[in-house]
């Protein structure tokens, strides 16, 4: 049995046999872990410091001391053994306005390991915030046991006091590509998304736009909903109006900014959702339809971003929003509208009238038609219209039309139905420009050519699985002089 000399430290004794297989010293919310057998070699220097092994804490900042084998249940442990050092960052943490981990006996840890995220809130309520990296970083745990989420806990039957900071401590991570907080209070929860931060060693980062009345409190035990087509902040709106009081390239790139902003919030709360269908799901085809949707997004960022603000700066107005032109937001055409559905069987045998169908089609979109024909039809309605042109959409112009393909959406596609239904039979399922149709029911050529010179179609049928219906799949194309029983058109107006 070894001894160590008795000590009364913040009111706490530590004498006696070292009968435990830790001493325990408390520095703030940072304790250091000694191996029992170890704890004999310190030094206890004229009522001012302590020193274990090669680590010296100041007396007047140990909170407590104490031999024992718990393991302590405060933020941060630092063991200490005959092979080094080793830092555990606790994946439950116990929120405390005694947040000193960078005092004199800290100091260096804090310098060389230490991160965070602090969270402040003007409102009351609040029990407990996670945290999370939405890439899986590991930002607590140790070499062998990483995590990557945080339970922040109020004191037991407390809740975190209003207007206080708190510190989340973390390894210091990269989470410029993201991380979520989410908020529970009086039994409901919200949850913030944060991009473009790192959390680096000696600092703790705070949320650069949480705002307390944006918040969106709900279910807690509801599913994560990601956010498909979110609306403009008050930042991008008012870097957009800037931007069309006065389109220098100094303010573009100040709306490009937030809109990045804000697309990668998006792409955030998609990479949560997928780590939560990685957690839970119980259909392997989720998560890869997730992850698709994911690698999409962060592949396509600047061509998605640039295609936004292509439609965000459009100045044109539907001059008339109940006719079957929609306005085509960021095309470069002259004046260009885009067909509210795809051509029908009844619109195309008015142009050919040897055309036939099954009675009672005549809503459903015209297929067997091949992109010649197309072009054709096209060139007939220009043929018959002094004012406008017409002709097949671009892959891009298409993509512009249809917007981002909300996840959860109703469409006829993945054999819901047993055929082709109407072009409005899904209605509701809107593109960006108005239009409906974009999603399952048939693809739709578009003028744009592969590498092999095929014809790219776009949106998927109701033969085809969800994720190829998805706006930005582009892996689909088809022979020119072919018609197909699942492939159709929509037309693009111009002015002459």
């Amino acid at each position: 049995m070894k001894k160590i000399i008795g000590l009364v430290v913040g009111g706490l004794a530590v004498s006696g046999l070292l009968i435990a297989q830790n001493l325990n010293v408390q520095v703030g919310q940072v304790t250091y872990q000694v191996p029992a057998e170890l704890a004999g070699r310190m030094n206890y220097h004229n009522g001012t410091t302590l020193q274990v092994l090669d680590r010296t804490f100041t007396l007047a900042e140990i909170d407590s001391m104490a031999v024992s084998a718990n393991e302590p249940s405060n933020t941060v442990t630092l063991v200490y053994n005959t092979d080094g050092q080793a830092v555990t960052i606790a994946n439950i943490q116990t929120a405390s306005s005694n947040n000193l981990y960078a005092n004199a006996s800290n100091l260096a840890l804090y310098q060389d390991t230490l991160s965070g995220v602090v969270v402040h809130f003007a409102m009351s309520g609040v029990t407990m915030i996670e945290a999370e990296s939405v890439d899986a970083y590991q930002i607590a745990g140790d070499a062998t046991n990483k995590h990557s989420i945080i339970d922040f806990y109020a004191p037991e039957g407390t809740t975190l006091m209003p207007n206080t900071d708190y510190l989340i401590a973390m390894y210091p991570c990269d989470l410029y590509g993201g991380y979520r907080l989410s908020i529970y209070a009086n039994g409901q929860v919200a949850h913030y998304f944060g991009v473009h931060q790192v959390t680096e060693a000696g600092s703790f980062i705070r949320p650069l736009d949480l705002k307390e009345a944006d918040l969106e409190f709900g279910d807690p035990d509801a599913p994560l909903v990601e956010e498909e087509r979110p609306g403009l902040n008050e930042e991008t709106k008012a870097a957009l109006a800037t931007y069309k009081r006065n389109p220098t390239e100094e303010n573009k790139q100040a709306l490009l900014e937030q809109m990045g902003i804000r697309y990668d919030k998006v792409v955030a709360c998609k990479k949560a959702k997928l780590r939560e269908l990685e957690r839970e799901a119980h259909h392997q085809s989720l998560i890869d339809e997730m992850q698709a949707i994911v690698d999409e997004m962060v592949e396509n960022r600047d061509i998605r971003i640039e295609q936004q603000f292509l439609r965000l700066i459009d100045p044109r107005d539907d001059d008339d929003p109940t006719d079957a032109w929609m306005v085509l937001r960021g095309s470069n055409g002259n004046n260009a509208y885009i067909g509210y559905t795809p051509v029908t069987n009844i619109e195309y045998k008015t142009y050919n009238p040897s055309f036939t169908y099954t009675a009672g089609q005549d809503s459903l979109p015209v297929v067997n038609i091949s992109y010649t024909e197309a072009v054709a039809y096209c060139n007939w309605l220009a043929s018959n219209d002094a004012n406008h042109t017409y002709r097949l959409p671009s892959e891009e112009e298409w993509i512009l039309a249809a917007g981002h393909m909300p996840k959860d959406i109703v469409m006829n596609s993945n054999y819901i139905e047993s055929g082709l239904t109407s072009v409005t039979a899904y209605k509701q399922s809107q593109g960006a420009c108005g239009g409906v149709d974009f999603w399952g029911n048939c693809w739709e050529w578009t003028s744009t050519q592969n590498a092999d010179g095929e014809y790219i179609v776009k949106g998927g049928a109701w033969d085809s699985d969800r994720d190829s219906c998805r706006t930005e799949y582009s892996d689909d194309a088809r022979i020119g002089t072919y018609g197909y029983a699942n492939v159709g058109f929509r037309v693009v107006r111009e002015d002459r």
